[in-house]
């Protein structure tokens, strides 16, 4: 009985004490502990066995441990604190819905592919992102099953992302501004996505999960794998351009690589292992992206002023590869599209801005020339 009696109090104190995160329900406690602590010293029970004739006895008495003033101070005391904590916990309450109220989160989805999901991804779980959501949906999907996708459509669509984003959060405190993109798209309309929202101060990336069929936010657990090291056998001296070919879900076509780029060198950033889902950690993703934007400082150090970049990756790890590409500081890119069966298996690419192009353009591969 003792044992049940002192675990039942112990939880008690830990709900009282620890549960409550903010002040007013920490007042809220004290003044019930000091209430109940109250009503304990002020009863008495007396429980007497005698074992020659098997009698029991309980007795019970109030008013003698604790004088009738102390007591009736101590429940006014108690009392207090309850009225107090539950004026601060309203008052927390009504700020926080305040807050609430103030804050958006701007929910980017991209449809780029014929096949692309009908689920809006505003009412997705997408993380601790504001329950007040602006949908942001930028659609360029082929119209028929082979059609291929149209990089002026895709360009003139990714055209008003930075005007829209802007125009939603225009009157607010950038704090109160969340930004969530991710989508099913062309692999140059990703990362461009990711470039354009880079100076973004809150952003969430989000993608879609095949297992479960619903988007859902980088969330998972780190597997601690990462990348090689960059492959710069090939490059020679005197060499401005290069095709980095990055493999992180599939392993890029290098001879498909040889034959659309020929003449020029190939370096290869490719990761240890290379699956399309497993990279469903924040921690993960970040890493993977430092180590791309490490290898374009190594290609820098060389000279390279050029680079063709043909990526084999989830939708969501190439638009954060997006966000950390420094349009002021690194080499021209050009981020090309893989189409298996075409007879130039990368038969145009985005160029994306620059600090001498400001506008990304499509170009042609096989001519070189604006599409």
């Amino acid at each position: 009985m003792r044992q049940l009696i002192h675990k039942f109090f112990s939880r008690l104190i830990d709900y009282v004490f620890y549960r409550p995160r903010t002040f007013g329900p920490r007042l809220v406690g004290f003044g019930v502990a000091i209430i109940l602590a109250t009503i304990g010293v002020s009863w008495i029970a007396k429980l007497s066995y005698r074992s020659s004739d098997a009698e029991w006895s309980f007795a019970v008495s109030t008013g003698d441990s604790v004088s009738q003033f102390l007591s009736n101070f101590a429940y006014c005391i108690g009392a207090l604190l309850i009225a107090i904590g539950l004026v601060v916990y309203l008052l927390d309450f009504w700020r926080e819905s305040r807050k609430n109220s103030r804050q958006i989160a701007i929910v980017v989805e991209l449809r780029g592919l014929h096949l692309s999901p009908d689920t809006p991804a505003k009412d997705a779980d997408l993380g601790p992102l504001p329950s007040n959501r602006n949908w942001v949906l930028l659609d360029f999907r082929p119209s028929a099953e082979g059609e291929r996708v149209s990089p002026k459509l895709l360009l003139q669509k990714l055209s008003t992302l930075r005007s829209s984003v802007e125009t939603l959060s225009a009157g607010r405190d950038s704090s109160d501004v969340s930004v969530a993109v991710g989508g099913l798209a062309a692999v140059p309309a990703l990362f461009l996505a990711g470039m354009l929202l880079e100076d973004e101060s809150r952003i969430a990336i989000y993608d879609w999960d095949r297992n479960t069929g619903h988007w859902r936010g980088i969330d998972g657990p780190d597997d601690s794998h990462r990348t090689l090291p960059l492959d710069v056998s090939e490059l020679t001296l005197n060499q401005d351009e290069v095709v980095l070919a990055v493999s992180l879900s599939y392993p890029v076509d290098i001879p498909a690589v040889r034959k659309a780029f020929p003449g020029i060198s190939v370096s290869h950033l490719q990761a240890v292992l290379l699956r399309t889902d497993v990279y469903w950690s924040e921690e993960k993703q970040r890493a993977i992206a430092a180590s791309f934007r490490d290898a374009i400082q190594q290609l820098m150090e060389k000279g390279i002023r050029r680079i063709h970049l043909v990526l084999a990756s989830p939708a969501s790890l190439a638009i954060r590869l997006g966000t950390t590409y420094d349009e002021r500081l690194m080499p021209e890119l050009l981020v090309y599209q893989y189409e298996r069966t075409d007879p130039v298996p990368y038969p145009w690419a985005v160029r994306m801005p620059d600090h001498g192009n400001a506008i990304p353009v499509a170009i042609c591969t096989l001519t070189g020339a604006p599409i």
